[in-house]
This record gives structure tokens, C-alpha cells and sequence, in this order.
């Protein structure tokens, strides 16, 4: 690893330590804000269920209060009811007039005897089951004696309040500490058949029973008002008969009638001794949350999750970055390296024959002519790398201008070869020629074609000599089927270069045509270069419309496509 690659290493690991004891840090953060909202919302939730148990339970003792109320004031009429002949009719005169008198009734005697007023369906199944006016033990009975007594007999029932209030304001009306005598009066709740009958009964001076029926539907109906008006969000109380619902508060919507068809949160049954079998239901929907805080705590992890990432991508983006800048500069220190090297073979080869032949210090002919070709050979490879180092920084800068011209390409190969045919010759190499005998025009860059080939040629030269042979064909794509993939274009011309050499090793197919990359890329390698030259080809392809590319050629080598509009 060089001193570079230790930087940013260094570099690395100090951001990313940081960036994860931050990124750890918001996480347990987010844990500990997540518990404490779950914590609220529990809370906020069972303070929510409370108060609709509390609300429910207020509601039913309204209503004990409000039924024990009723049948005070019904009570009160009750005992005014007179004795003898006019009882009845006072009775029935009540029953007319009073909304919450269903039914009255009188018993005299036992067995059960009425006279005059309508007898009720149920009384006589009443009296035979027992009625409690039947006995010396008075159910539900008061028994007013003193103010004393009054107070004890006073406890949470609503209905003992309501008669302990009777009660209280008739002794504040004594004189004289007189005390009546105890009466026989009280409240029957009686159910038949499913029907619920509440009875109330006195018994008067003359023996005889009277009693009052209540319309406990003319009650269920002023029992409304109990019921919350301003209720919050999602609650929902009905007043009802265990097993259907007999009053509900009015104008639910449908939100709140989708609440009250769930089960209820509660039920508070009404007082067996005012309103048996009937109970104050309290609905409560979910608890809402503003939002969860499942949510909130993935959202917040994603952002933090997020923050961090972006730090890791960019500092990673930045290594990479001076990592690829190091190899860069490290290539391009090979590269000079390289050319230098290369420029250095041929300009001495070239100074030391110019130098023998100046000095004259050759006299046979023949060797003068080779110095000479050998001269001349040496200043074309130089010209070759001037040339591709030239290409490559117009090309890396983007000032590299095609000038397009009509092209003979089968002419134009024809004479290139003719040209270099030479020096391929020298390398051991027979060149075999397959060019179409009627031209075949395209409309590209002369120079750019011709450095294309050029170095394709070279590079057959240096790697592939020892197979003896190189073959430049040229085709169009509609007669070589597998170029027609290459592009959408109905035809395009294909120059291929093939070899019969070692090919080039899996392992490095793929990068071939990247700038500075060399199979062998040490000083000492037996074959020069800088590694443009595939690169150099490929980008002159390209711009010219073209493509480049390789392909192994059947019975070992390498072939090289060319492909231009």
C-alpha cells in the first residue's frame, strides 16, 4: 500500500467512526423517544378509558337519581290518594293525566279484590306469586319513626335518597315532636315475561292497597338528558335494556354508530331495586395517535439511517475519488515513463545510424541501404507515438475535429497496406488480404481510419508475430451476419483485423481498451508501448460514429471489429 493509499485510508476511517457514534447516538435517542411516547400514549389512552368509566358510572347514578325522583313524586300522589268510594275515581283520573302513570290498581282484602277501577292483566299473577303487601315483611319498605331513623335508612341508593328526602321533609313539618305512625308503602320491581313492570303500593288506613304502574318508556324517553352532550371524539354512551338498546343519544354520525356496533368499553348496570335488567353502555373507539410512534421512530431512523448513509456514499465517492486520482497519476508516471522509453529507442537507433553514415564509416552499399530502411523504419515508429500521444490529448481534452469526406475504403485499405506491408513483413508476419474488387464508399475520416488500422497493425507486430501470419478483411455488415447487432442501421462497413497470436487473457478482455492499461505494463517488458493505442482506436471509432471491439478467433488469436457508417 503506498503512502497515498495510507492517507486515505487514515481519512476514511476517521470519518467513518464518527459517522457511526453519531448515527448510534440519534438511534438510541430515537429508542428512548419512541418509549417515551409509547408511555404517553398508554397513558393518554387508560386516562381515556377511565373517564368514559367514570362518565358511565355518573350517567347511571343520574338516572337511579333522576327514576328515584319519579317514583318520589309518584309516591307523594300516592299516599294523597283518598279512602273509600272516591279512591277510585281519583285513581283513574290520575292514570288519564299523568304521562308517567301506565297503570293503577286497588286490593282490598285478602284474597285480592278489586273494585271499580280496570284491573291490570299481570296483578292477579302478582298476588299469586306473593305480593309483598300480602306480608307482614315490607320489601323496600320505609318506615319513617323518627328523624334519627330517617337519617340511617339514608345510603347510596337512589331510590332510599329519593324516599329518605320525602321522608326528612315530612318530619320538618312536625309540630310538637308528634310522630306518625309507620305506614306500609314501597317499590316493586317485577319482571314477566320479558316485561319489565315497575310497581309502587300503600297500603291505607282501611286495609285496602292502592298502587301505580310507571310508563317506563315515557321514562326511558326524559332520560335523554342524562347522557353527555359534549362528548369527545370516538365516545359513545347508551342508555338500554340488557340485550337491546332502548335509548341512545340523538344525531350520532356515522362514525360514531360505527363505534357503538363494536363491544362496549364498559357497562354499568342500573340499581336492581329502580330500573332491574337495564344498564349505561360507554363506547370507546381506538385511542388516536396524531402519529404512531412506530412510524415516527422509522421515519426518524430512516432520515438518520439516511444522513449517515450520505455521509458514508460521499466520503466513499471522495476516496474513491483520490484513489482513482492516485492510480491516475500513478499511470500517467507510467505513461511518461514509458514514452520516454519508447521515444528513446528510436531516436537512438537513429542517431547512431545517421552518425555511421555521416561519418562515412560504412562502405559496402548494401549495409548503407539498410541503415538507411532502418532509419526510416525507426522515424515512422516515432511518428506512430508522437501521434498517439497527440490523438490522446485532443482527445481527452475534446478538441479532436473529423473532417468526413467520401471514402473508398476498399482503395484506401488497399493503400495503407501497401504501405505497411513492410514492416509487417520484417515483424515475420505474412499479410493476407480480403478486399471486395468493387469499392465500397463511406463517408468518414481518411486519418482517423488510417490511425486506427495503423495501430491495430502494430499491435498484431509486437504481440502477435509469432503465428506467422495477419489478415485485414473488409466487409459490410449485410454480408457478416454477426455484425449486424452492432447497430439499428440497415449497413455499415466492417474492417476486422485477425491474428493468429497468443490473444489476450481473460482476465484482462475487459479492460483492453482502457488508457494506460498494458498486459505487461514493466520496464522491462520485451514488448513497448505506452497503452494507448487500443484506447486511442476505440475513442477514434467512436467518434466517427463507429465501434470497436474484440472477438477470439476460432483456432486460437485475436480479432479486432471495426465497424463505421
Amino acid at each position: 500500500m503506498t503512502s497515498g493509499s495510507r492517507r486515505v485510508l487514515l481519512y476514511w476511517v476517521l470519518l467513518l467512526l464518527p459517522t457511526l457514534a453519531v448515527g448510534g447516538g440519534v438511534l438510541w435517542l430515537l429508542g428512548r423517544e419512541q418509549a417515551r411516547l409509547n408511555e404517553q400514549t398508554r397513558m393518554a389512552a387508560e386516562t381515556r378509558r377511565e373517564a368514559v368509566g367514570a362518565r358511565a358510572r355518573l350517567i347511571a347514578e343520574n338516572v337511579e337519581l333522576l327514576v328515584g325522583d319519579v317514583q318520589s313524586g309518584l309516591m307523594t300522589t300516592l299516599r294523597e290518594a283518598p279512602v273509600g268510594n272516591a279512591r277510585e275515581p281519583f285513581l283513574a283520573e290520575w292514570r288519564k293525566t299523568n304521562p308517567l302513570v301506565r297503570d293503577t290498581f286497588v286490593v282490598a282484602g285478602d284474597p285480592a279484590v278489586q273494585s271499580g277501577a280496570k284491573k291490570p292483566a299481570w296483578l292477579d299473577r302478582l298476588v299469586a306469586q306473593g305480593a309483598p303487601w300480602a306480608s307482614h315483611t315490607v320489601a323496600q319498605a320505609v318506615l319513617v319513626e323518627s328523624q334519627a331513623q330517617a337519617f340511617s335508612q339514608a345510603s347510596n341508593n337512589a331510590l332510599q335518597v329519593s324516599n329518605t328526602r320525602y321522608n326528612l321533609q315530612e318530619i320538618s313539618k312536625l309540630k310538637g315532636g308528634f310522630v306518625p305512625p309507620a305506614e306500609r308503602t314501597g317499590w316493586l320491581p317485577w319482571r314477566e315475561g320479558g316485561a319489565l313492570h315497575v310497581i309502587g303500593w300503600r297500603e291505607q288506613g282501611d286495609g285496602a292497597v292502592v298502587g301505580v304502574e310507571v310508563q317506563l318508556k315515557q321514562v326511558a324517553a326524559g332520560l335523554g338528558d342524562v347522557l353527555p352532550e359534549g362528548r369527545e371524539p370516538g365516545e359513545v354512551y347508551e342508555l338500554r335494556e340488557i340485550g337491546g338498546a332502548v335509548y341512545q343519544q340523538k344525531a350520532l354520525s356515522s362514525y360514531d354508530r360505527a363505534v357503538s356496533a363494536r363491544a362496549p368499553l364498559i357497562t354499568v348496570p342500573i340499581s336492581e331495586a329502580v330500573l332491574p335488567g337495564w344498564e349505561v353502555a360507554g363506547f370507546l373507539a381506538e385511542v388516536p395517535e396524531r402519529i404512531s410512534s412506530g412510524v415516527l421512530f422509522t421515519l426518524s431512523a430512516v432520515l438518520a439511517g439516511g444522513l449517515v448513509a450520505a455521509i458514508l456514499v460521499g466520503g466513499t465517492l471522495l476516496m474513491w475519488q483520490a484513489r482513482r486520482s492516485e492510480e491516475e497519476a500513478v499511470r500517467k508516471i507510467s505513461f511518461v515513463a514509458n514514452v520516454s522509453h519508447e521515444f528513446k529507442t528510436p531516436l537512438t537507433t537513429i542517431r547512431l545510424y545517421s552518425e555511421l553514415l555521416e561519418q562515412e564509416r560504412v562502405p559496402e552499399a548494401a549495409k548503407r541501404a539498410d541503415y538507411l530502411r532502418t532509419i526510416g523504419r525507426e522515424t515512422q515508429r516515432l511518428a506512430r507515438l508522437v501521434n498517439n500521444v497527440l490523438d490522446f490529448s485532443r482527445l481527452e481534452q475534446g478538441r479532436k475535429r473529423f473532417e468526413n469526406v467520401e471514402l473508398d475504403l476498399a482503395a484506401e485499405l488497399g493503400r495503407l497496406l501497401d504501405t505497411h506491408a513492410p514492416r509487417v513483413s520484417e515483424s515475420g508476419l505474412v499479410l493476407h488480404r480480403e478486399l471486395p474488387a468493387t469499392p465500397l464508399m463511406a463517408r468518414t475520416d481518411r486519418d482517423a481510419v488510417g490511425q486506427i488500422l495503423i495501430n491495430l497493425l502494430d499491435n498484431a507486430c509486437k504481440y502477435a508475430a509469432a503465428g506467422g501470419e495477419v489478415t485485414v478483411s473488409l466487409g459490410s455488415s449485410s454480408s457478416e451476419p454477426a455484425c449486424h447487432l452492432i447497430s439499428d442501421k440497415p449497413v455499415r462497413a466492417v474492417i476486422r483485423v485477425a491474428d493468429r497470436g497468443p490473444g489476450v487473457p481473460g482476465a484482462h478482455r475487459g479492460r483492453i481498451f482502457e488508457k494506460f492499461h498494458r498486459v505487461d505494463d514493466t520496464l522491462t517488458t520485451e514488448k513497448g508501448g505506452a497503452g494507448l493505442g487500443l484506447s486511442i482506436a476505440r475513442q477514434l471509432a467512436r467518434g466517427l460514429g463507429g465501434e470497436l471491439r474484440y472477438e477470439e478467433r476460432p483456432g486460437g488469436g485475436a480479432v479486432f471489429v471495426l465497424t463505421l457508417p
